[in-house]
């Protein structure tokens, strides 16, 4: 992987990877969705769909973490989104229930813009930074609903503002309302090898978004508690603009939930392409076999030993060949 792609995954992976040994206290999970506004590219007015996926996790009684996968949606030009690792500082108020939050934090985003006559495009890659504030109701139960503003910043590219309201659920649970502080629950130690089989569909990172078929095996190993590892064989599948079949190597932060039957994680890695063949407007003609994956992934134990597996890759080029891996699959520990 050249170092550029490194320079710019290295102030995200370090954000994410700090949160790892805090992971005795409590998590919260949010699904949260809403639009995007910013001052007009080459429209009159842009504004879109937006939607994030969130994990927090509380520090202590002021202080929390979080990752964001965020959306930006589809604008005039430009189909961004990007993951971001926050820090943010919180006052609690009605007996805990409301809680009022700033954040802020690195953000890695994902371009896909330059859309020419001829169909060609780029997918541009950059670090910015991203600032949040929060609004968040503890309704009762694990339950709690959310309202939250984003406002991006970036060197190059284009800054941006986002307003979402959502719903969250407490993986703990205490008998104090609001957030959990200090919990000692922790999942046991996962069983130290997995191999999964995963199939889905791939969509190349261009403006027609077609899907096409295709599929993973992957090897994982717990490392240390919260760190595992995995190899893992890809096939892209067919597409008119790439085909491409490697092995990938990730580092993870994971975490595991509800007496260890959930897992959530993300990891990053290298990516070798061992096939490769591009075509279609702007194609590269000598396109590096070198790629970066990103993937965010879940898994639920169905047994002692069987798990099902969901997992979203992100493919990173230099060559404006970025695809999406949406999978499914079954997987066995030993």
């Amino acid at each position: 992987m050249s170092s550029a792609r490194c320079h710019w995954l290295t102030p995200f992976a370090a954000g994410l990877l700090w949160l790892a040994p805090l992971a005795a206290h409590g998590q919260e999970v949010l699904l949260l969705g809403g639009f995007y506004t910013h001052p007009p590219i080459q429209a009159d007015d842009d504004r879109s769909y937006a939607y994030a996926y969130v994990y927090q996790q509380n520090l202590t009684e002021h202080w929390y973490a979080s990752y964001t996968y965020l959306n930006e949606g589809h604008i005039t030009g430009h189909h961004r989104d990007g993951h971001s690792a926050q820090l943010w500082w919180r006052y609690l108020a009605l007996d805990r229930q409301l809680a009022l939050s700033l954040g802020a934090g690195p953000y890695l985003y994902f371009d896909t813009t330059s859309h020419q006559p001829d169909g060609s495009y780029e997918n541009q890659h950059g670090v910015g930074v991203l600032a949040s504030a929060a609004a968040t109701w503890y309704v009762g139960g694990p339950w709690m609903l959310q309202v939250r503003f984003n406002r991006t910043w970036q060197t190059s590219g284009f800054q941006s503002n986002t307003l979402l309201l959502g719903v969250g659920y407490q993986l703990d649970r205490d008998h104090l309302p609001g957030p959990v502080v200090g919990s000692a629950s922790r999942g046991k130690d996962a069983t130290p090898n997995e191999l999964t089989v995963l199939l889905g569909g791939v969509v190349v990172n261009d403006f027609d978004s077609d899907m096409v078929f295709g599929g993973a095996l992957e090897y994982r190993r717990q490392l240390w508690r919260y760190v595992e590892g995995t190899v893992s064989y890809l096939d892209e599948g067919s597409a008119n603009a790439v085909r491409r079949r490697g092995v990938a190597s990730q580092a993870w932060v994971s975490g595991a939930f509800l007496g260890d039957r959930l897992t959530l994680g993300f990891g990053a890695g290298p990516y070798y392409a061992t096939s490769l063949q591009v075509s279609g407007p702007g194609a590269d003609p000598s396109p590096s076999h070198w790629a970066g994956l990103l993937t965010l992934s879940t898994s639920y134990r169905v047994g002692d030993h069987w798990l099902a597996r969901l997992s979203w890759n992100r493919t990173l080029t230099g060559y404006n060949r970025d695809t999406d891996m949406f999978l499914a699959g079954l997987g066995y520990r030993f």
